[in-house]
């Protein structure tokens, strides 16, 4: 008995000294993981490829992706072509909506951290573009919110 207690705070001390696994990063983020049930109607189904992943919600669909770029060079093609900046959760963002027979639909790229990015292609059938637009503001703040810091 007298050798189980001198061992005891070596296994202790073990224990608590035993390296932590690293919290995932911007680059291991589970780019289907961002997004849920309720964020913007049911969730019915998500494809997952390489760095992006499709949502299908009951009356839209998303593109979500993760791009390491850096914001300008992102935003400047949507700003260029009618799209305008706004500000999600403090991160810079800028979108670009545009109606096509009753679908609208709208490109943004929000800045993570300087070059890391969420792309968003949010498409649903409305005749509301600044209505869409605020869809995917809400979507690129829960994104934002449920990234690894």
């Amino acid at each position: 008995m007298k050798h189980l207690w001198t061992a005891l705070p070596l296994v202790v001390l073990t224990a608590c000294t035993a390296e932590q696994p690293a919290a995932p990063k911007f680059e291991d983020a589970d780019v289907c993981a961002l997004l849920q049930s309720g964020d913007a109607g049911s969730l019915k189904g998500t494809a997952k490829s390489s760095r992006a992943c499709d949502f299908t919600f009951d009356s839209l669909t998303v593109r979500l992706t993760l791009r390491t770029e850096k914001f300008a060079d992102a935003s400047q093609p949507l700003q260029s072509d009618g799209g305008y900046g706004a500000v999600v959760n403090d991160h810079p963002m800028t979108r670009r909506c545009t109606d096509a027979s009753g679908t609208v639909t709208c490109d943004a790229v929000v800045e993570v951290r300087d070059g890391q990015l969420i792309g968003l292609k949010v498409v649903q059938r409305s005749h509301d573009a600044n209505a869409v637009g605020q869809v995917t503001q809400g979507l690129a703040s829960k994104a934002l919110e449920r990234l690894p810091k």
